[in-house]
């Protein structure tokens, strides 16, 4: 039996580390600009956040 509570908890909890983690990703790149380039979906990462917000 599945208990709903600890499905909702453990997907916004992945949702929250999700949010995190690319924000992370992009204020890192923002401190150090000569990070950019080394990894391309990191980039495309900043590059799309930065036009959303």
């Amino acid at each position: 039996m599945v208990d709903e509570e600890k499905v909702a908890a453990e997907m916004e909890r992945r949702r929250f580390l999700a949010d995190r983690n690319v924000g992370d990703v992009v204020s890192l790149l923002q401190r150090r600009a000569e990070l950019r380039g080394v990894y391309p979906a990191a980039d495309l990462v900043a590059d799309n956040v930065g036009w959303v917000v």
